[in-house]
């Protein structure tokens, strides 16, 4: 495992002492609301000490401040993340991505320069590690963040409608593509995009209306570059790109993109198995969900909270969940949801709950709803189409019939040979370890087979 350090702002201490005097605190006293001791808060004040994130965000809570401490914070990476420099006692590291700025020109920055960086350091930046919890600072100062400001660009360019448009076009059109083959096929033309055409317009000039437009379609695009990232398999980066969406999607005053963004880092905690940052995330996005009224987006958040405790082995609230997706999304108006949110239908909605009940080792059930999920646009959504037979699969080894497990298995190799998905990858190398024990029989050597060189080409 890489080693892990913590960067922090060289101000911190300052802004910590700033913020206790303000709510008349002693050390002693602010020490006992976070159960933590009056010497070590003096030290944090003083710089002689690094603050850890589980400290900062329990300081923002207590002082009421809005997240500005854990912004101010970052864990990382000692072997890649960081490059640091001695500020006093604390060390302070070039902007990791993992920050959510305090208004919307620093987060224009911050995204600015992990652009930038992925494509100059590529190498460096695609190692970098990935932490459920870092999720949580950016997504409590979304939901206390007002979503007010007001955007004005002062460049020499002017920017309009057209390229805003341009933007999400563009967008668009690499979201099908990564539907079709995989975030790995489009995640470094998109960087590219975000780094040359995107910078240039973001740091033109602009007034707030169009400034608003702006930075909700850049979001958009940022977030698509995070999701690509994580499919990609590169979790610490895509991480970075989703907080970095979030900001500007606050920026833009985009409560449904906002929720969206949410509900995509809860899904990628699930994924990885942080089940409980999985349900906090989802929840976070279930809120937002239900301030923008996308109930669309509430049945999402619903459904991926159910994930998050059946990754967990929760089945009570995992059922729990489910019972409120399934209502929220039988009574959902789709007809004015944002088109990016096209995608989340009954074969979506089955895949999930399919998910929960194989996470649940229940795959009576989760073959019922895998079948379902099946009944797809599976050209458009090839990649959902590959993980979704994978998922019927695994269901059948659960339920003791691993040759039909092998024959679907087969099918998913065949829709994986043309997908640049580490995800697509990851399942079938889940569904052959599950298979291993049965090697014997004649379909499952099949499948290993024609499994072994897509499993290589990793």
């Amino acid at each position: 495992m890489p080693r892990r350090i913590v960067v922090a702002h060289p101000d911190f201490g300052r802004k910590l002492k700033d913020l206790r005097e303000q709510h008349g605190l002693s050390l002693r006293r602010l020490g006992g609301m976070i159960h933590c001791s009056h010497g070590h808060l003096w030290d944090l004040e003083s710089g002689t000490k690094r603050p850890s994130m589980s400290v900062a965000v329990l300081l923002d809570q207590a002082l009421e401040a809005g997240g500005q401490l854990s912004a101010m914070v970052s864990e990382v990476s000692a072997d890649t993340d960081a490059r640091p420099v001695a500020s006093g006692q604390v060390l302070v590291a070039a902007p990791s991505g993992l920050e959510f700025a305090p208004d919307w020109r620093q987060g224009i920055d911050v995204a600015v320069d992990l652009w930038r960086g992925d494509m100059q350091r590529r190498n460096l930046l695609q190692q970098v590690s990935f932490s459920a919890t870092a999720f949580l600072p950016a997504a409590m100062r979304w939901l206390m963040s007002s979503l007010d400001e007001r955007p004005a660009g002062t460049g020499e360019r002017l920017i309009g409608a057209a390229d805003v448009e341009t933007v999400r076009r563009m967008t668009s059109t690499y979201r099908t593509l990564d539907n079709q083959f995989g975030g790995g096929h489009i995640r470094d033309s998109l960087v590219r995009f975000l780094n040359a055409d995107v910078t240039e317009l973001i740091n033109g000039r602009y007034d707030a209306a169009t400034g608003r437009q702006l930075l909700s379609a850049v979001a958009e695009t940022t977030q698509l570059a995070g999701w690509a990232s994580y499919d990609a398999g590169m979790h610490g980066l895509a991480q970075r790109y989703l907080i970095q969406a979030l900001r500007l999607a606050a920026g833009a005053g985009d409560r449904a993109l906002g929720a969206e963004i949410l509900a995509a880092m809860s899904h990628q905690a699930a994924f990885l198995r942080a089940s409980g940052e999985a349900v906090d995330l989802a929840k976070a996005a279930s809120r937002a969900a239900a301030e923008a009224g996308i109930a669309a987006i509430e049945a999402e958040s619903a459904v991926l909270e159910a994930q998050g405790h059946a990754v967990g082995g929760n089945e009570k609230a995992c059922a729990t969940a489910l019972n409120r997706a399934e209502a929220i999304f039988d009574k959902a108006d789709r007809t004015s949801e944002p088109q990016w949110i096209g995608y989340f239908d009954e074969s979506y909605l089955a895949a999930k709950f399919g998910h929960c009940f194989t996470a649940l080792g229940r795959g009576d059930i989760a073959t019922r709803f895998a079948t379902r999920s099946l009944d797809m646009d599976g050209r458009q959504y090839a990649r959902g189409r590959q993980f979704n037979l994978v998922l019927l699969a695994v269901a059948h080894t659960q339920n003791g019939e691993p040759e039909e497990a092998a024959r679907i298995g087969v099918d998913a190799v065949e829709a994986a040979e043309g997908l640049y998905s580490s995800r697509a990858r990851d399942y079938l190398t889940d569904l052959a370890d599950r298979l291993s024990k049965h090697v014997g029989l004649p379909a499952v050597q099949d499948f290993a087979e024609r499994a072994r060189p897509v499993l290589a080409s990793a």
